[in-house]
């Protein structure tokens, strides 16, 4: 039932996650451009096939990022053990699904899974306008060059930001993040002195959703509205390039981010909870010797 992922499975890849996406989350759809980007994510992974047609796939990246469709119209049972079995030979005990997926949340619980964290996007209309970007005295914004500031944006997101102290970020390499930008995303990094000390990036798609990708600010700087600062620029740098929408995501745990978004007119869009269960031979797996879903 499962075959490894090709290049020729691309298209019904994408078809894949855009019926999920429709079945569950709730929002306006997202684009096959955006639904492309989410798969390439991670590296090509399995496809779980039934009679003949793609009914399921899972794949892994880095810093413990998965991937795991299942078509909204079959019973998720079948794909889910078996694609589940296979992340967590790959050492992956830790499986999301949208918050509206009534069925497969029933099926993790029923297989000893417990929900561990919730993760959104939000989204906000292109009106109206946002306020003016106030930086704090003595920071100054540059746009971020490739090749030339990767270096320092890393450090600062997951060294001062201490991006993977909030439960969902995970850690990624130097490479890994260089590679997750796109060439379409456009960043800007906040200095003061010769410090860096905040990072925000983003990019507009081709249907207009305006997509705020990630933002940090380095602990020492934080509490002088940098961070609000930040959001507010890349706002209006996308209005600028012709969003027609506002949108980014945000970890539930992240309560001061979620706050500083809400107070700027994004509502929640979409919910993902992430469920775990011990691995096998662990404390509490209940298992010192079986397999286990990841």
């Amino acid at each position: 039932m499962l075959r490894p992922a090709t290049p020729d499975d691309r298209p019904a890849l994408i078809a894949l996650g855009l019926a999920e996406d429709a079945a569950w989350s709730g929002a306006a759809p997202v684009s096959a451009e955006e639904a492309a980007e989410y798969l390439d994510g991670c590296e090509p992974g399995v496809i779980f096939e039934e009679a003949g047609r793609i009914a399921g796939y899972a794949a892994t990246g880095d810093g413990g990022r998965t991937i795991l469709l299942v078509d909204p119209a079959d019973d998720p049972g079948p794909a889910l053990e078996a694609l589940v079995s296979w992340l967590a030979g790959r050492g992956h005990h830790e499986v999301d699904g949208y918050g509206r997926d009534a069925r497969r949340i029933a099926w993790f619980e029923a297989n000893g899974f417990t929900h561990v964290r919730s993760f959104f996007d939000l989204r906000r209309d292109i009106s109206p306008a946002p306020a003016p970007a106030a930086f704090p005295d003595g920071v100054e914004l540059a746009r971020f060059h490739p090749g030339q500031d990767d270096e320092a944006a890393h450090a600062l997101i997951y060294v001062d930001a201490a991006w993977t102290e909030v439960p969902g970020h995970s850690a990624r390499s130097l490479e890994a993040w260089r590679s997750a930008l796109s060439p379409e995303d456009r960043g800007w990094i906040a200095r003061r002195g010769r410090r860096p000390v905040g990072w925000v990036c983003g990019r507009a798609f081709e249907d207009g959703r305006g997509w705020i990708a990630q933002l940090a600010v380095a602990r020492s700087a934080r509490g002088q509205g940098l961070g609000r600062a930040l959001l507010l620029h890349a706002m209006a740098d996308l209005r600028e390039r012709g969003a027609t929408s506002l949108a980014l995501g945000v970890q539930g745990a992240n309560e001061s981010a979620v706050s500083l978004y809400r107070d700027v007119g994004f509502e929640v869009e979409r919910e993902w909870r992430s469920y775990a269960r011990p691995a096998p031979g662990s404390p509490g797996s209940g298992d010192a010797a079986g397999t286990a879903g990841r």
